[in-house]
């Protein structure tokens, strides 16, 4: 060890309430300068990073991206698919093909039926 983690922990342990209420300063000393500062929201281009990052570069810059997609799973407390269920699967289609921010709404699956 070198001398100066020794002599603090030395002075560490003869002012211990000092050394309490120091830490207890800085623990809340930190987040008040972190709000002070500031945020800075990052933006997808700041994760662009390496081959995948270039490659999605190269795909906005060609106006390629994916649109985003979202699937919704409907499930039967009791097992299989009930008239619940299936109500509340209709019910959703059509209320998200009355959005105008979704563009399409495809008609709801059955699951596959479980095999013995």
């Amino acid at each position: 060890m070198t001398q100066l983690p020794v002599r603090m922990a030395r002075w560490s342990a003869r002012h211990a309430g000092r050394a309490i209420a120091g830490w207890f300063a800085f623990v809340v000393l930190c987040p008040g300068a972190g709000i002070a500062l500031g945020t800075h929201q990052a933006t997808s281009e700041d994760f662009r990073l390496g081959e995948a990052g270039r490659a999605e570069a190269i795909a906005a810059d060609g106006s390629l991206e994916r649109r985003p997609t979202e699937q919704v799973l409907i499930r039967s407390r009791s097992g299989p698919p009930d008239a619940a269920a299936d109500a509340a699967a209709r019910d959703l289609t059509g209320r998200m093909r009355r959005l105008p921010q979704v563009d399409r709404v495809v008609a709801p699956s059955a699951p596959p039926t479980a095999r013995s």
